[in-house]
């Protein structure tokens, strides 16, 4: 193996100044691979890639072990990295000579090299995932949030510190810091705000939806103050002509970026056939073309991370160019590269220099004070004079005052020895900052917001207390188009009339891709806004062609879009069915069979998104199980059983199976009455309210409408199973209720084998593999 002389001009994030930037002729080997592990610990020399892979197991093994212990209380991850790179630092571990030979001064370039760069498709990337566009339809209260959440602390920390650094006698260099720790203290950078309400699964909420418009605005506000920030030093170390040279640099390529390369990546959506996916080829040519911005945008005198974050704001986010980008290299980059930035970050924070004997740490202190508490004021002021809830305001100002990421490296970037605007007492008090804000926020803000409160149910919104004639409200949930034609024929089945008319809403969920944002669109105001972009057209003509077949018993029918993240849509439902006062919401389930009985496709995030609906739901709740048959016929009746047993859910379901006979001379109802042989007539509430609700049924009482009424005595489960299993394909559709944790002698024995308990007992024995049928099957919940 050769060695030789090399200088190294490192500048990386490592704890002590003296590791930080080294320029000095150094005798540096070059050993890559070990020649074993035997030979490795006798050769008494470090090897690169088993030095960086032990490296990266250490961190990783840190990182977990301490959210392993934090994630119960709902820390985000964020801070167990934090917690590693200050474990590893000089406060703790680095102090021991196993360490300092482990993260020596050759290993930095590497790991440095590799965490910043991690740190570069980290904000490329949430420049690809940011919606400009919603700057336009920006509300006021978002709006007046987001420039008040950046601009009055600023304002507060620079009086302060114009105030006082005279009287605490700082130091020249320690009081030319402080400008900048103000403007870095005061953003609110938007992925930053992503990561949290990701992290608190309410990014799709309403007060997500405020929390992300506010922090756009913040953000293009911080943007520009970190822009000048640098120019401003690069006027004071180079001159005036240096920064003529930077700032008319940025908005030349900033121009052309918005003038050349958006129209060429608009123009690779429009060569992209719908439904397929971008080329392999523009995929590769967008990467390198974001390294070399970011080499232009370092030529320049900007850091190397500002060329490629403009680049991903011209790339239009969401499918599929966006979303492309952000499934190729978001995996990687998020859960590999952007911890080890964050741990090597943080691993300049050494506990010891932090002592209050000092001026310039006891000013810093007064002064990360003053402007996170002139930022929760800023954020109240306005949201508390639209009479948004107190909790709900104090909420949304701990969501626009977490630090993360974005913040921690421009502390880093700032304190290295090579810029050298940020003291290392300082910068260790930073982090430290940064550590007790996103270890408290997010658990204040989980106490302080429940997003499932609004959904408790003030007033019963199902079938059975609707009124008899009044108009009933139903929000239809699809996933693919193959849901269309079996909801469509349940709705044709349900019995639209003029008397009894039909109110739908249809909600088309698509998954989140490429876009930080969620959208929800009305259609009916994209009508009125004349958006260019459309989505849903095949959902918008299906259902349009039902009303038109349907007039007189649809009296009302919008359709909705909402592109939100899977774990999150839940949101969009149930806020959707309480706004419209629906009645019942109806979901697909999550698995789809062929024409010969096998299963053809299952999705486990549709499954997710139904129980949680099904938790939440603000209504009645029914999940259709469809098994082929697609359309009414024309000329001959269509079959209905109802089984019953009794309960809340079985009465909405039997409501529901007798809204479908009346009026409708095609449908046949079969009410299937499973009676246990030891009934003891009515002994509790609801056994009076099924005999109610069975009344009609049995005196073959409702109008126009054909019903049969079979009562079956049965002694245990397994007796209702083959009743259940003999008369199965007799019908076209099956309705039951869910029956959730109801124990009864019917179904005794049933629930251990039960396979999707959302289902309930005896709609997953209708939807079991098991049954080669064409029956489908609406199970029913009542409002909770």
């Amino acid at each position: 193996m050769t060695s030789m002389i090399q200088s190294l001009d490192v500048a990386t994030s490592f704890p002590n100044s003296s590791m930080i930037t080294i320029s000095e002729c150094v005798e540096v080997p070059y050993k890559v691979h070990s020649p074993g592990l035997w030979n490795w610990f006798h050769s008494g020399n470090m090897f690169s890639i088993p030095q960086l892979e032990l490296q990266m197991m250490i961190i990783f093994a840190i990182t977990h072990a301490s959210h392993y212990i934090l994630r119960p209380y709902g820390v985000p991850q964020f801070t167990s990295q934090i917690i590693a790179g200050i474990i590893l630092g000089p406060s703790l571990l680095g102090r021991f000579e196993p360490f300092k030979i482990l993260f020596d001064v050759r290993s930095q370039e590497i790991i440095g090299m590799l965490a910043a760069f991690g740190h570069v498709l980290f904000l490329y990337l949430s420049g690809v995932k940011m919606d400009m566009k919603v700057l336009k339809r920006m509300g006021r209260k978002a709006l007046y949030t987001g420039i008040a959440c950046i601009l009055f602390p600023l304002i507060i920390g620079t009086s302060l510190g114009v105030c006082l650094k005279r009287s605490w006698r700082l130091t020249k260099e320690e009081a030319y810091s402080i400008p900048y720790l103000t403007s870095f203290h005061s953003l609110t950078p938007f992925p930053v705000v992503v990561y949290l309400l990701e992290n608190l699964k309410i990014l799709n909420s309403e007060l997500g939806q405020l929390g992300l418009s506010a922090a756009l605005v913040s953000d293009a506000i911080g943007l520009l103050l970190i822009v000048l920030a640098i120019l401003s030093i690069n006027g004071l170390e180079k001159g005036n002509f240096d920064v003529i040279f930077s700032g008319g640099s940025t908005i030349i390529y900033i121009l052309t970026l918005v003038i050349v390369f958006r129209p060429a990546m608009v123009w690779i959506v429009k060569q992209t056939p719908k439904g397929r996916p971008v080329k392999t080829v523009y995929i590769h040519i967008i990467m390198l073309l974001m390294l070399v911005c970011g080499l232009l945008s370092h030529s320049f005198n900007l850091t190397i991370v500002f060329g490629p974050f403009f680049l991903g704001l011209v790339v239009p986010d969401g499918p599929p160019l966006g979303s492309a980008i952000v499934n190729k290299f978001n995996c990687f980059t998020e859960h590999v590269l952007l911890p080890l930035f964050v741990t090597t970050c943080a691993m300049k924070a050494d506990l010891r220099l932090i002592s209050l004997d000092t001026n310039l740490l006891t000013f810093d202190i007064i002064l990360l004070i003053a402007t996170f508490a002139a930022k929760i004021v800023a954020c109240l002021i306005p949201l508390l004079y639209s009479k948004m809830p107190i909790n709900d305001s104090l909420a949304l100002a701990l969501i626009l005052s977490f630090k993360g990421e974005f913040q921690l490296s421009l502390y880093s970037t700032f304190g290295d020895e090579q810029v050298n605007l940020i003291p290392d007492k300082s910068l260790s008090l930073s982090i430290v900052a940064i550590l007790i804000n996103a270890t408290i926020a997010p658990i204040l803000v989980k106490y302080l917001y429940d997003p499932s409160r609004k959904y408790a149910g003030y007033k019963k919104r199902d079938i059975m207390h609707n009124r008899r004639n009044a108009e009933l409200r139903i929000l239809v949930c699809i996933h693919k188009p193959d849901n269309i034609p079996t909801v469509i024929k349940l709705l044709e089945a349900s019995g639209p009339t003029r008397q009894r008319p039909l109110t739908v809403y249809v909600l088309h969920l698509i998954k989140l891709v490429g876009r930080a944002s969620p959208v929800f669109i009305s259609h009916q105001m994209q009508k009125k806004t004349l958006s260019k972009t459309s989505y849903s057209e095949n959902v918008i003509t299906a259902f349009n062609r039902f009303k038109q077949d349907n007039l007189d018993g649809i009296s009302l029918l919008h359709v909705f879009t909402a592109i939100s993240p899977p774990k999150y849509m839940q949101e969009d439902v149930c806020t959707l069915a309480l706004d419209k006062l629906s009645s019942l919401i109806v979901l697909p389930f999550h698995r789809k069979w062929s024409l010969d009985g096998f299963v053809e496709s299952e999705d486990c995030a549709i499954r997710t998104l139904n129980c949680g609906v099904l938790e939440l739901a603000p209504c009645s709740v029914g999940i259709l199980v469809d098994r082929g048959r697609s359309t009414i016929p024309a000329d001959s009746s269509y079959s209905v059983a109802m089984v019953f047993l009794g309960g809340s859910d079985d009465q909405e379901a039997l409501t529901f199976a007798k809204r479908m006979a009346s009026d409708m001379m095609n449908i046949n109802l079969t009410v299937i009455h499973f009676v246990a042989s030891e009934s003891e007539g009515f002994r509790d509430w609801d056994d009076l309210l099924d005999h109610e609700v069975l009344k009609d049924v049995k005196l073959n009482n409702l109008s126009g409408g054909y019903v049969t009424y079979i009562e079956e005595m049965v002694e245990d489960g397994s007796q209702t199973a083959l009743i259940i299993h003999s008369m199965i394909d007799e019908y076209d559709l099956i309705v039951v209720g869910r029956r959730h944790n109801v124990v009864s002698p019917q179904t005794s024995g049933l629930a251990e084998w039960s396979e999707f308990p959302e289902l309930g007992v005896i709609g997953d024995l209708l939807a079991t593999s098991d049954n080669n049928t064409r029956t489908s099957v609406l199970v029913v919940q009542q409002q909770k």
